[in-house]
This record gives structure tokens, C-alpha cells and sequence, in this order.
């Protein structure tokens, strides 16, 4: 029961779009799960770098509903698609350069990547559990990448990642730990010849340490993600770059934050879990100052 309850759990999370940890644990043959969560990202300033002052009054709302599913075909591989639906809206003063067709305090709503992808449960406990996985996700509407109010990048994009878990059973069986990679490769941003030697691959790490109570039906866990762009450009160097690069520079730039945050989830029966998850933002660089706070709902068709 232990091990299903944490299952549930990690299946839960790893559908929580922008604070994902993938899955460690493959659920039951068979079995298919679906999920819908919502997630509001409220932001007030944008983040050239820790040892420069904010640009204040660039204030943005963004609210996204995502709907995932994820089955079971056979023991240990899960295959899983999840679809955001992003409303967005820019609430600031300060002007974009160049204007930002999405900035004019209205909500704009989009569908935006679809990711489909499987994952592969190749180890478990008494050692440790260990799962990669591979996924991709493509653009499903035009949606708007330069200003302030974004539906993101318009890239198509592959994903490929590890998850490795463990309890602490005997000592602490009801203590957990959970880590993942992930390596994105993406195609780059042809708008001229200039966006297009910029890399657009990045990283992306979360850790979590998670206790079960109520016999595995309370998870709580405390979560720390990293994202960091491998390659684009920086706000720190605009006085020395082209116009070519920084009147098209919100999907080429160099973007890095961390986050640091709590989850907790409860299951209601065997077939229905809800949670909610808290990511606060810590440090980065040519980003936003934005935070994450989301709940969602798990149902177990069977």
C-alpha cells in the first residue's frame, strides 16, 4: 500500500506542468490516470541578473489549466500527453521594446505545447528506482512570443531525462527522496540569421524530499528546480548586440532561475487524489520574478 500510495504520488507531480518532476515510479499495468491542474504565476519585475536592479512595473498574470493523461500498455513503461491552455495578461506600465503584440491589458488565451512521451521504470527498491524517459512537444496554435504577455517560445522541442528515487525503508520507510534531469534539445528561432545560431538547449534539475502520513494517503514534500539555457542572448549585453537580436530577444534569451517550494497531496479513495503546490522564486537571470501556485485533481479510471 505504501508503494502504491507513493506511486500515486509521484504520478500526481509529474503532471504539474512548469513545476514538473517526471515520475519515478510506473503505476500498475494497465492502469490509465487522468488529471487536470491549475496553475497561477503572478509576476511583478523582470530579472536581468542578481547583481542588477529589477526593471519594476512589468507586472503579469498568467493562469494555465493543464490537462494530462497517462497509461500503462505494459509493466514499467508509461505513456503520457499533457495539453496547457494559458490565459495571459499584462498588467504593468512599463513599455516593451519593441512593443509587444499581447501587452495591452487584455487576457489573451491560447492553447500552447502539446507533450506526449513515455517513461521506462528500468530498476526499483532495495536499491533504488530509476526511470528514463523521452518526450517531445510541439506547438499546437500561433501564439504570441515577443513582449511581455508570451505563450512561450513556438519551438518544437525533445526531452530526454532520468528520475531516480528512493524511501528510506527500513529506517524511515515513510521518508522518500526524488531527483531528476532533463535535457531539452529544441529547434532554433528562424525569424533572420542572427536568432538562428542561438542555441535554444537547456536543463532543467528538481529534487524533492517527501514524508508519507495517514498510512500513505498525506504526501508532503519539499522541492527545489533549476532551469538553466545553455545558450541566447543576456540583458547584460544588449548595448552591444544588433538589433537583429534584441528586437526578437524574449525567445532567444539566456533565461536561468530557481525555484524552492512544497507539495502536498492527499488521497481520497483509491481512485481520487487532489494537491496543491507552492514554487517561490529565488535567483535568476534574464527572467521574471515569478512565482507558481497551482492545485490539481487525479482520477484512476483503472
Amino acid at each position: 500500500m505504501m508503494r502504491r500510495g507513493l506511486a500515486l504520488f509521484v504520478l500526481m507531480i509529474a503532471m504539474t506542468g512548469a513545476a514538473r518532476a517526471q515520475g519515478v515510479w510506473v503505476g500498475d499495468e494497465k492502469s490509465l490516470t487522468t488529471d487536470i491542474a491549475y496553475h497561477f504565476a503572478p509576476s511583478s519585475e523582470t530579472v536581468i541578473s542578481p547583481d542588477f536592479p529589477n526593471i519594476p512595473d512589468t507586472n503579469t498574470q498568467d493562469h494555465t489549466i493543464t490537462l494530462s493523461a497517462e497509461y500503462v500498455p505494459v509493466e514499467n513503461l508509461a505513456l503520457e500527453a499533457e495539453l496547457p491552455i494559458a490565459f495571459l495578461k499584462y498588467t504593468g506600465t512599463m513599455l516593451h521594446l519593441p512593443p509587444g503584440a499581447w501587452d495591452d491589458h487584455n487576457f489573451h488565451t491560447t492553447l500552447t505545447d502539446l507533450r506526449v512521451g513515455a517513461r521506462y521504470q528500468v530498476l526499483d527498491q532495495p536499491l533504488v528506482a530509476v526511470t528514463p524517459y523521452l518526450a517531445v512537444s510541439i506547438p499546437v496554435m500561433n501564439y504570441e512570443v515577443n513582449g511581455f504577455a508570451t505563450g512561450g517560445r513556438h519551438l518544437k522541442q525533445v526531452h530526454l531525462g532520468l528520475g531516480v528515487g528512493r524511501t528510506l525503508d527500513p529506517i524511515l520507510p515513510a521518508l522518500y527522496v526524488l531527483a531528476s534531469y532533463e535535457l531539452t534539445l529544441s529547434e532554433k528561432y528562424k525569424e533572420n540569421a542572427m536568432t538562428e545560431k542561438q542555441s535554444q538547449t537547456r536543463s532543467d534539475v528538481e529534487a524533492q524530499l517527501g514524508y508519507l502520513l495517514l498510512d500513505g494517503d498525506l504526501n508532503i514534500a519539499a522541492a527545489f528546480n533549476w532551469r538553466h539555457q545553455h545558450g541566447g542572448v543576456s540583458f547584460e549585453d544588449f548595448g552591444m548586440l544588433p538589433p537583429e537580436l534584441t528586437n526578437f530577444h524574449d525567445p532567444i534569451l539566456k533565461e536561468s532561475y530557481m525555484f524552492l517550494g512544497a507539495n502536498v497531496a492527499y488521497a481520497v479513495n483509491r481512485k481520487v487524489s487532489v494537491g496543491a503546490i507552492a514554487r517561490f522564486f529565488l535567483r535568476g537571470y534574464n527572467t521574471r520574478d515569478q512565482s507558481l501556485f497551482g492545485v490539481d485533481a487525479t482520477y484512476r479510471w483503472f
